[in-house]
Protein backbone atom coordinates (compact mmCIF):
# COMPACT_ATOMS: atom_id res chain seq x y z
CA UNK A 1 0.00 0.00 0.00
CA UNK A 2 1.30 3.47 -0.88
CA UNK A 3 2.13 5.95 1.86
CA UNK A 4 -0.41 8.59 2.74
CA UNK A 5 0.67 11.97 1.41
CA UNK A 6 -0.10 15.59 2.15
CA UNK A 7 -2.33 15.47 -0.94
CA UNK A 8 -4.43 12.70 0.63
CA UNK A 9 -4.82 14.67 3.86
CA UNK A 10 -5.78 17.81 1.92
CA UNK A 11 -8.40 15.92 -0.10
CA UNK A 12 -9.91 14.31 3.00
CA UNK A 13 -10.02 17.61 4.91
CA UNK A 14 -11.26 19.56 1.87
CA UNK A 15 -8.42 22.08 2.03
CA UNK A 16 -5.35 23.01 -0.02
CA UNK A 17 -1.99 21.32 0.45
CA UNK A 18 -0.64 24.68 1.64
CA UNK A 19 -3.15 24.64 4.50
CA UNK A 20 -2.06 21.12 5.45
CA UNK A 21 1.55 22.26 5.27
CA UNK A 22 0.84 25.24 7.53
CA UNK A 23 -0.86 23.00 10.08
CA UNK A 24 1.90 20.38 10.03
CA UNK A 25 4.59 23.05 10.38
CA UNK A 26 2.64 24.75 13.20
CA UNK A 27 2.57 28.03 11.32
CA UNK A 28 0.36 30.87 12.56
CA UNK A 29 -2.69 32.22 10.77
CA UNK A 30 -4.62 28.96 10.60
CA UNK A 31 -8.05 29.09 12.21
CA UNK A 32 -8.45 26.62 15.10
CA UNK A 33 -11.42 24.93 13.41
CA UNK A 34 -9.40 24.46 10.21
CA UNK A 35 -6.40 23.17 12.18
CA UNK A 36 -8.67 20.63 13.92
CA UNK A 37 -10.16 19.53 10.59
CA UNK A 38 -6.72 18.92 9.07
CA UNK A 39 -5.42 17.11 12.16
CA UNK A 40 -8.52 14.89 12.27
CA UNK A 41 -8.02 13.98 8.59
CA UNK A 42 -4.32 13.26 9.20
CA UNK A 43 -5.14 11.04 12.17
CA UNK A 44 -7.90 9.21 10.30
CA UNK A 45 -5.47 8.44 7.47
CA UNK A 46 -2.61 7.62 9.86
CA UNK A 47 -0.49 10.26 8.14
CA UNK A 48 3.10 10.79 9.14
CA UNK A 49 5.42 13.25 7.37
CA UNK A 50 8.03 11.83 5.01
CA UNK A 51 11.30 12.62 6.79
CA UNK A 52 13.36 12.30 3.59
CA UNK A 53 11.20 14.86 1.81
CA UNK A 54 11.27 17.09 4.87
CA UNK A 55 15.06 17.09 4.99
CA UNK A 56 15.26 17.94 1.30
CA UNK A 57 12.82 20.82 1.72
CA UNK A 58 14.82 22.08 4.67
CA UNK A 59 17.99 22.30 2.60
CA UNK A 60 16.60 24.84 0.13
CA UNK A 61 18.56 28.05 0.52
CA UNK A 62 16.08 30.41 -1.08
CA UNK A 63 18.77 31.99 -3.19
CA UNK A 64 17.99 32.62 -6.83
CA UNK A 65 20.65 32.15 -9.42
CA UNK A 66 20.79 34.09 -12.64
CA UNK A 67 22.42 33.07 -15.89
CA UNK A 68 25.43 35.21 -16.69
CA UNK A 69 24.96 37.85 -19.38
CA UNK A 70 27.33 37.58 -22.29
Amino acid sequence: MASVTIYDVAARAGVSIKTVSRVMNKEPNVRPAMRDRVLEAANALDYSPNLSARSLAGSITGKASAAPTI
